[in-house]
């Protein structure tokens, strides 16, 4: 076989496989938000939407572990009064409050209402999702070494590809892109969740083979992102 046709059949492959349906980045949306919280006092926070992307509206995200924070996202996240620290648990009624839904840190796997650019934590918004013991607990003010959390009842797909919000030049929400939400992070100050590091398993549904990959977060790709092309940045390694 000639050799011209052998890198034209690599070529062939390699088209084929960058075709593939992946979870292809993980990045940041950053806002500030100013909220009432359930005592009647004003909190005002830093606010960073960790997502993943992808490039199938068919892909599932499962869970993520082997998470750890750069070191300029080590500080002690704002939690709101009423809500239950780091997993969703807006309780309703009097303690669904401005704060718990807006200015509130979790994490989740999906299950939150896409399409809109800042999401709001809803009572029922993210049930069901569970940490690892590598987290380290409900009550830490950021997640441990290593940590991980997983959407624990897989049948109700919460972590199914939707609009989600896409970064702008400055890091602000503008535009949509396929995605999942998977952690809020407000802080009362200056942090960055950039260099912080993840893994993440998704498939396409009950009895479908499930993928990995690993990612880091990277500063806002800016006009990147607005072009729907934030999957060209972020990728480490296939597992």
């Amino acid at each position: 076989m000639k050799m011209t046709t052998v890198l034209a059949t690599l070529a062939t492959a390699g088209l084929t496989a960058a075709a593939t349906a992946d979870i292809t980045s993980v990045y940041v949306t950053k806002y500030t938000v100013t909220a009432t919280q359930f005592d009647g006092t004003v909190v005002t926070v830093n606010v960073q939407d960790l997502y993943l992307s992808s490039n199938d509206a068919a892909d599932s995200v499962l869970n993520i572990y082997n998470f750890n924070l750069g070191p300029e996202a080590q500080v002690d996240f704002y939690q709101s009064q009423t809500a239950p620290t780091w997993s969703p648990g807006n309780l309703g009624g009097p303690f669904d409050t401005e704060a718990t839904r807006r200015a509130d840190s979790f994490v989740t796997i999906g299950g939150f209402e896409q399409g809109v650019l800042y999401p709001e934590q809803s009572p029922g918004s993210g049930n069901g999702i569970g940490l690892d013991p590598n987290f380290g607990g409900e009550n830490t003010d950021y997640p441990g070494m290593d940590a991980g959390w997983y959407n624990g009842s897989p049948p109700s797909l919460a972590g199914q590809v939707g609009d989600v919000a896409l970064p702008g030049p400055d890091g602000a929400p503008s535009g949509f892109g396929l995605g999942v939400l998977i952690g809020r992070f407000a802080y009362q100050g200056d942090f960055s969740l950039d260099g912080s590091s993840l893994e993440t398993t998704w498939n396409q549904g009950l009895g479908t083979p499930g993928q990995q990959l690993a990612f880091t977060v990277v500063p806002a790709p800016g006009a990147l992102a607005l072009l729907g092309l934030v999957g060209l940045v972020g990728t480490r390694r296939r597992q």
